[in-house]
């Protein structure tokens, strides 16, 4: 028997085990939520807000952790599923300071309104996890940071499920639009399973760019063991399928940039080279395929890269909402990359180590 027909026949002994039911045969696979690593302390006025207080000793332990906390304030938002979930929004250091990075200020040098970054991530961590990576995000690109939780996650309710993923992040969309902020000044980033609502925001909303990072062609293809072979488990259980992103690709209406590892092992390389090839070519950025890097370490593998494809990628999207038309680069378009002071610049290795050590147990 081969790979795809080993794997396609025990897909289907795992469903009849989960009585079956295709969606609960989805979320063991895709969803591995940690011990929550954060609670959320009301604020004294207004019960809709609040901050993170973080209930790991490592990250209580990391000075960027806790000025993560520090810099950041927590939204409730309760999503159309009914579930009621933390959205933690972190603020530029430099709001209101003079802004050295270039890709943030206009021709003229003068500040101009910052972009959001609406952050979905991965499945085996939570926004507690995320906080280091998201203050360095604010921080070194000059941006506002907005981290979406999913149901079932750390301290928000409900369970997790990609129905639910999608409910949560068109929850936090309404946060911030609500608050003031144009639909295009939002960027929406998914990293590896956060590439799925991300993906269907874009093609339901509108938004300034999108991201994807690490990101799958869809939720049963990324078990694929010989994708170019017959028998495979895409083909043989497509109606168990989720996340479509190989579908909403195509019909993609705003700037998007690919990043993936040539190295991962867990969502291979050629999930996110053939997204890339599937989105239409007038909203098609240079891609960003760093040879040495896998699944959990884009950003370390080289982080000065990784910083200047992004920055980049954002100073276009700032002159498009500026009034600006901008094509992708390309041939007669050069692209000449802007890389952003890094200042203080740390890592964040309670998010990666507390990642591995999930992926590590569910595989």
């Amino acid at each position: 028997m081969g790979t795809n027909c080993l794997a396609s026949t025990s897909i289907g002994c795992l469903f009849c085990c989960k009585g079956c039911n295709a969606e609960k045969l989805r979320n063991a696979f895709t969803f591995l939520p940690p011990k929550p690593s954060y609670e959320v302390q009301p604020h004294a006025d207004d019960v809709a807000k609040g901050r993170i207080v973080y209930t790991m000793n490592a990250l209580n332990n990391s000075a960027l952790y806790r000025h993560a906390a520090e810099s950041s304030e927590v939204h409730w938002a309760t999503t159309k599923k009914g579930n009621r979930i933390p959205v933690v929004w972190v603020r530029s250091a430099s709001q209101g300071q003079d802004n050295s990075n270039e890709c943030f200020a206009t021709s003229g040098g003068e500040a101009s309104p910052s972009l959001v970054l609406l952050h979905c991530h991965g499945n085996a961590t939570d926004i507690g996890l995320m906080m280091g990576p998201y203050v360095e995000l604010a921080k070194v690109l000059g941006i506002e940071v907005v981290g979406v939780e999913y149901s079932g996650y750390g301290a928000a309710s409900g369970k997790p499920s990609s129905s639910n993923t999608y409910a949560d992040l068109e929850a936090a969309y309404d946060l911030v639009r609500s608050s003031g902020v144009p639909a295009n000044r939002i960027v929406a980033y998914g990293q590896s399973v956060g590439s799925g609502p991300v993906s269907n925001l874009a093609v339901t909303h509108v938004l300034a760019g999108l991201v994807l990072h690490s990101p799958l062609l869809s939720g049963i293809r990324v078990v694929d063991p010989q994708p170019e072979r017959c028998c495979r488990p895409s083909c043989v259980w497509s109606c168990f399928d989720f996340y479509p992103n190989h579908k909403r690709a195509k019909q993609l209406q705003c700037p998007a940039l690919v990043m993936h590892g040539r190295r991962d092992d867990i969502i291979p390389f050629y999930h996110g080279y053939t997204l890339y090839q599937l989105v239409p070519r007038e909203f098609r950025w240079p891609a960003y395929f760093p040879i040495g890097a896998g699944h959990n370490n884009i950003v370390e593998a080289d982080m000065r890269s990784y910083f200047g494809e992004l920055s980049t990628f954002l100073l276009d999207l700032k002159k498009i909402a500026s009034g600006l038309k901008v094509d992708p680069p390309g041939i007669g378009n050069p692209r000449v990359l802007q890389y952003p002071s890094f200042g203080v610049f740390r890592r964040h290795e309670p998010h990666q180590q507390q990642q591995q050590q999930q992926q590590q147990q569910h595989q």
